[in-house]
């Protein structure tokens, strides 16, 4: 083979080794920084236990639910819903905003 296919098939591997170095680095700081802000969260919800909110879900889900926020484990929240107070677990990676609402006058 010649020189010029030879610098050129290791032009393609360098540019492919550099691309992957790079995508591995910024999951590891995509990893870092949804942990920093994975404690703010929390601490925030924690704050809403107890009261009736909105939970507006993402990732293809879509939707939201409505109901009490009892427990915040690790990475979980759990809403009791509706009137027959079920209860459902959410995961908070897919938690898009929570929004408290205003308690009904009787």
């Amino acid at each position: 083979m010649s020189p010029a296919v030879w610098i050129a098939l290791l032009a393609v591997f360098l540019i492919l080794f550099a691309g992957r170095r790079r995508a591995r680095n910024l999951r590891r700081r995509d990893r870092r920084r949804r942990k920093e802000s994975r404690v703010s969260m929390n601490e925030m919800i924690r704050q809403l236990l107890g009261k009736r909110c909105v939970v507006c879900l993402d990732g293809g889900f879509g939707g939201s639910l409505t109901g009490v926020l009892e427990a915040l484990e690790d990475n979980w929240l759990s809403v009791r819903t509706g009137k027959s107070g079920a209860l459902e677990l959410v995961n908070l990676d897919y938690v898009n905003r929570i929004q408290e609402l205003p308690e009904k006058k009787k």
